[in-house]
């Protein structure tokens, strides 16, 4: 009898054994070797997959971008204004950050305990995690809230704003996922009353 385990697809099980070594040791301890070990396949397949332990980290980051946007878009379909959505996504993806390994692996450590990966890939690197999620929030608005009232260019700006407000509260938290969520949601209304006026 074949086991799920078995039959995932060879990326998925690696970045399943990097993320539960995670989970266990921390990122620190994670080696390419322990990984491939861990997932029944040898150290070569690893750097195949990745080529460096940095574009591990990057799989992971993106692996779980793609969590957090499932939860802002069905935050989205929640509700019907605009504003309403953003502030809804923003708390889902802030909540999030609060439960997600990945996040509390850049947020808690100590500043000497912090392997630069993670937190260069959210901040610093984080081009393609920026893209990637205005992409997905500006067809949920365009698709769940017409007419938009802004021009295509107007919106992009926004939403990459929005994004960055976001990324920036989930690795660097001031204040309790619903008043961060707020206060976007109010910077998006100015910005809406201004394309609108």
């Amino acid at each position: 009898m074949t086991t799920a385990a078995a039959v995932a697809p060879v990326r998925e099980r690696l970045l399943d054994a990097a993320q539960g070594m995670i989970e266990d040791t921390g990122w620190s301890s994670v080696t390419m070797a322990r990984i491939g070990a861990r997932a029944g396949v040898s150290r070569q397949t690893v750097y195949n997959e990745f080529g460096t332990k940095h574009g591990l980290a990057e799989q992971l980051a993106m692996r779980e971008l793609s969590r957090f946007l499932d939860i802002v878009r069905e935050r989205m379909v929640g509700e019907t204004e605009l504003v309403d959505g953003i502030r809804a996504a923003c708390e889902g993806a802030l909540l999030m950050g609060e439960q997600s390994l990945l996040v509390r692996t850049i947020v808690t450590s100590l500043p000497e305990e912090q392997d630069a990966d993670f937190l260069q890939i959210l901040t610093t690197e984080s081009g393609e995690i920026v893209e990637v999620a205005v992409a997905v929030v500006k067809q949920s608005i365009v698709e769940l809230y017409p007419p938009v009232p802004m021009t295509d260019a107007e919106l992009e700006i926004a939403v990459e704003v929005v994004v960055r407000l976001v990324l920036s509260a989930i690795t660097r938290p001031s204040k309790p996922p619903r008043e961060a969520a707020a206060d976007i949601a109010w910077i998006t209304g100015l910005a809406i009353k201004g394309a609108e006026s």
